[in-house]
């Protein structure tokens, strides 16, 4: 491994800046250059043509490149040092080609569009405000030479520049409740293609049959950041010809799966008010506006795994405020950790933070959350479910994953053989009379019952645009975390507002911990499964350690948001990993075993 050395850095003088985002970000701003985006989209070429070692995520903004930091077998410090020691060196080499070069390898795409009233409801509203007729609104449209600039909203929505401008429009007033997948839109000088149904404030004009996102192909994704597309005009016969044989293949695939379904382990008697599958969350995919995701406690994910002997990033079930009512069919060993709530087994109240080894036929019962909001429950051996883009968990937001749990739902478990099983938990099941769990238990990674709860979180981005008054008021606010919350965003309600609003903000990149200032004045703190990009002001970043006290909160709770360093948010973060890894490490002697 190359050492590194901080003092070895001095940003080099160019049109383009680099700085740190939070505790885990870097950010490449462009928008002195000539041109941007084209910068923006160079620089996402080279960094996935070269794959340096340092980089975990790439998000393209409009003029922006935010960049994750994969910490590995560097500390956080090494790691800042290296990443700009390479760009420096980039930047040096390559800036001069950066701005003049044609696009790089950019895939032009054709895209089949039918403009027909029936699927297109703004059509004609359209072509009328634009002083068109229809057929000249569509053939404006169709010969636009379109660029996709980024890749946000939801996988696979594609922000297009290169509409004719004769074809502006405003978005409309009201959005829509539900815009059908494959509806082609604008807005402003924008065009985009829903890649599945959604809310939409979009004007409608056509109808697309293409797939845009397909996690059962590689790439998922059809468009990149600076691909260019193409339009291939089709009647309405001809879109439902393809819709139809696209609902036959889909209708022959659920008939084939649905026969493959094997007898459930696990029945979900009642689902309580949400709950998923969970696992680690799906990195590298954030340029197709995928959402990590993955749990919100992720040491309350580990360490309920190494409860049960799982390897630490088994999927589990997330369960969110009240909790399931569960009927086994085989027996298990179970743990559950997080928030804490009244477990009953077979009607007996049980203690958690342990292993329990329950015997089929049992029915587990989890009541409300008392303190906290979230508890995860593992299972030996895992949830048997199939493993989307490197990961078996739920995205519910973007519908890739299973599906939230439903009354009357099954799962199976996967299988773990005797041998496999280490001592202390093999006694458990070999027990013929006692408790069958251990007297000794571990600490949930963060238990929430203060009335008002500190997050650290550094300075945003923004932030420093307020007065000296509005930032100090910014960190002295106590905030009330609102019902709208969710695993998205938290929204906060407190008594905060500026005198002056902020000015428009080309999109960016988001990140886990990034605290957003819409319009409305009420902030929303990104959670896991989060939009990759957004245009709102960000003001914090809250501190990778302080994710599991957020997943912890539930609607009505308070807090504030505490300032610190970048410096004091290695240390905290370093003596939470710390904290972490000795519980799992001691949790791992206790039973008998080690796995990672």
């Amino acid at each position: 491994m190359v050492s590194v050395n901080k003092n070895q850095v001095e940003q080099v003088a160019t049109t383009i800046r680099y700085f740190d985002v939070g505790d885990s970000c870097l950010m490449l701003d462009c928008s002195q250059t000539s041109a941007p985006i084209k910068t923006v989209h160079a620089l996402t070429h080279i960094l996935f043509e070269n794959q340096p070692e340092w980089v975990l995520d790439i998000i393209p903004g409009i003029e922006t490149l935010l960049i994750r930091y994969h910490f590995k077998q560097r500390t956080p410090e090494e790691v800042r040092t290296l990443a700009k020691l390479e760009m420096n060196h980039l930047l040096q080499n390559f800036l001069p080609t950066l701005e003049i070069a044609p696009s790089i390898n950019n895939q032009i795409h054709t895209i089949r569009i039918c403009y027909d009233e029936r699927v297109a409801p703004d059509l004609v509203t359209s072509a009328a405000q634009c002083k068109l007729s229809t057929r000249e609104f569509i053939e404006l449209h169709k010969h636009s030479h379109f660029r996709v600039d980024i890749v946000g909203f939801m996988p696979g929505f594609a922000y297009c520049s290169g509409l004719n401008p004769q074809l502006k429009l405003p978005r409309l007033k009201s959005p829509r409740a539900a815009v059908s997948a494959g509806s082609v839109a604008i807005a402003g000088l924008q065009t985009a293609i829903y890649p599945q149904a959604t809310p939409g404030g979009w004007n409608l004009i056509g109808k697309c049959p293409d797939t845009l996102f397909d996690v059962n192909r590689n790439p998922p994704g059809l468009f990149m950041p600076g691909d260019q597309i193409q339009i291939k005009e089709i009647t309405f016969a001809e879109l439902r010809e393809i819709e139809a044989a696209v609902t036959t293949s889909k209708q022959k695939l659920a008939a084939v799966q649905g026969h493959e379904q094997k007898p459930f382990d696990l029945e979900i008697v009642n689902a309580g008010t949400l709950t998923t599958i969970q696992d680690f969350p799906r990195h590298g995919l954030m340029h197709w506006a995928v959402s990590p995701g993955g749990t919100a406690d992720q040491a309350a994910l580990q360490l309920a795994n190494a409860l049960v002997g799982n390897a630490l990033d088994a999927a589990a079930l997330e369960i969110t405020s009240i909790g399931p009512r569960l009927l086994f069919h085989s027996a298990a060993i179970i743990a559950w950790i997080g928030g804490i709530c009244k477990v009953r087994i077979n009607g007996q109240l049980t203690p958690g933070n342990r292993p329990v080894w329950i015997a089929a036929g049992s029915k587990v019962e989890f009541a409300e959350i008392e303190s906290g909001y979230r508890l995860i429950l593992a299972i030996r051996g895992g949830i048997d479910t199939p493993t989307i883009l490197d990961r078996k968990g739920s995205y519910l937001s973007a519908n890739i994953g299973p599906k939230r749990l439903q009354k009357g739902s099954g799962l199976k478990l996967l299988p773990c053989l005797q041998e496999e099983i280490e001592p202390a938990l093999r006694a458990l099941a070999e027990k013929s009379t006692g408790q069958p769990y251990p007297k000794w238990s571990i600490h949930s990674p963060y238990v929430a019952n203060k009335k008002i709860e500190i997050i650290d979180a550094l300075p945003g981005l923004h932030l420093r645009q307020l007065s000296k008054k509005e930032q100090a008021l910014f960190w002295q606010t106590v905030w009330t975390i609102s019902p709208q919350s969710n695993r998205m965003g938290m929204r906060l309600q407190g008594d905060f507002t500026l005198k002056t609003p902020f000015p428009e903000i080309a999109s960016q990149g988001m990140m886990l911990g990034t605290v957003q200032l819409p319009a409305s004045g009420e902030p929303i703190i990104m959670m896991a499964e989060h939009q990759t990009t957004g245009g709102y002001p960000r003001l914090a970043e809250v501190i990778r350690s302080a994710q599991t006290k957020l997943a912890q909160l539930k609607p009505g709770q308070q807090i504030r948001l505490n300032p610190v360093s970048l410096n004091e948010a290695d240390a905290i973060n370093l003596h939470a990993d710390e904290k972490l890894q000795t519980t799992i490490t001691a949790i791992q002697r206790a039973l008998g075993g080690a796995k990672t």
